[in-house]
């Protein structure tokens, strides 16, 4: 069935969902954060009175991880303002920042867990066993981080929230490293104290890794590469869905922070007015943002051939053709004026279709020769594929088969 799009009809608030978008992200990082307070503080205590460097060295994670909250904030906060004169295209890369400084802070954290295990292999008898009270800490880190995680996780997905996202591992990385700790602590209990820097560097390549996943991502989006093949599939089945489209084509989309901005080319008949043309693609925007949320803006090219495959001529303007239109009808007299002159631009060259008025006192043949030879003058102008041309009496009334000057177009 075909859609309708009513001047009624609501488009989407983007600067709304923003909105949502931002406080939805604001809440849950500072969930996270006081998380990160309350665990920082617990661990760094755990590991001082429960003899443990390596809860210490966890709880100092655990509070590196409020910068990290911050910088989500400020990146969400700042992207999230409207597009103005310096920013045409909104201020989304604000967030795409955050979340290379995220990835490039978790990359940090496993160089860090490395060098600090290689220390501790390098020395293991400076390995002293801990108390209790360390590994219960590691554990209640590992069950509240992998909580907040999911949770986190949860929502940057519901918004396309990459540094929400990037900012939940941040949470597993810290849930990793304790499990890390948890391991070493165990380990050292039970008489195998290397069991904890070889399982922390375990940890560390896969915290190392997302950060690295993370940093590509946020790199290709800041030098505009392409959105997803399967995005802009799903985008073109769309266009191509509305019935007055005969194809899309040219169809190009990039990221900004959270948002897709789209530039696409669509077919429409060749001959129908511009306002129609603007109405189908106000009829293809509205379609995109309303059904794609990540889409906020969308622009529209309107093509009557497809440019893509068939290379389109530059021919004579509307200016240019009129001066060479006149030019041939000061060769004929007999034609009072011309009227309606529409020009369709085709790979083959402009057809013309306009009307002229004649005397109504000439006889119906003789008005259709003066058109027959107006029309030869017409197609001596360089550019003219063919013409159409109807006749008018000089008092404006088309002639029409129920009067003496018959109703006659001349067609090539």
């Amino acid at each position: 069935m075909e859609e309708v799009v009513t001047k009624d009809a609501k488009p989407r608030d983007i600067v709304g969902d923003r909105e949502k978008r931002f406080q939805a992200s604001k809440r849950v990082t500072i969930v996270g954060a006081v998380a990160n307070v309350i665990l920082s503080v617990g661990k760094i205590l755990a590991g001082v009175f429960g003899n443990s460097p390596v809860m210490i060295a966890d709880g100092v994670h655990s509070a590196s991880d409020l910068v990290s909250d911050a910088v989500v904030v400020w990146g969400m906060q700042l992207g999230k303002a409207r597009a103005d004169a310096d920013h045409p295209y909104g201020h989304g890369r604000y967030e795409t920042f955050a979340t290379l400084f995220l990835a490039l802070a978790l990359f940090a954290v496993a160089i860090g867990i490395i060098v600090d295990a290689v220390d501790r292999l390098a020395s293991p008898e400076l390995i002293t066993p801990p108390e209790l009270m360390a590994l219960w800490a590691a554990i209640l880190s590992i069950v509240i981080k992998e909580s907040l995680y999911h949770y986190t996780v949860i929502v940057g997905k519901k918004y396309n929230a990459k540094a929400i996202i990037a900012n939940a591992w941040h949470h597993r990385s810290d849930a990793i490293s304790s499990i890390a700790a948890l391991a070493g602590i165990g380990g050292a209990m039970l008489g195998l104290p290397l069991l904890d820097p070889v399982a922390a560097i375990a940890v560390a390549v896969i915290v190392g890794k997302m950060g690295l996943e993370f940093a590509r991502d946020a790199l290709k989006e800041l030098a505009d590469a392409a959105i997803d093949q399967s995005i802009k599939e799903n985008i073109n089945a769309m266009v191509e869905a509305i019935p007055e489209v005969q194809n899309a084509h040219f169809l190009k989309g990039r990221q900004m922070g959270s948002d897709i901005l789209i530039d696409v080319h669509i077919e429409v008949h060749p001959y129908i007015s511009v306002s129609e043309g603007h109405q189908i693609a106000e009829k293809v925007r509205h379609k995109l943002l309303a059904q794609i949320q990540e889409v906020n803006d969308v622009m529209v090219h309107v093509d009557t051939v497809d440019d893509h495959a068939i290379l389109v001529p530059v021919l004579l303007s509307r200016k240019q053709m009129l001066e060479k239109i006149e030019q041939a009808r000061n060769e004929h007299p007999s034609i009072n004026r011309l009227e309606n002159l529409s020009l369709h631009y085709t790979p083959e060259g402009i057809v013309l279709n306009l009307s002229i008025s004649l005397d109504q006192s000439d006889t119906f043949q003789a008005a259709q020769e003066r058109a027959e030879q107006f029309h030869r003058s017409l197609m001596k102008i360089d550019g003219i594929q063919s013409a159409i041309i109807h006749i008018f009496a000089t008092d404006g009334q088309q002639w029409n088969r129920e009067s003496r000057f018959e109703e006659w177009v001349l067609a090539s």
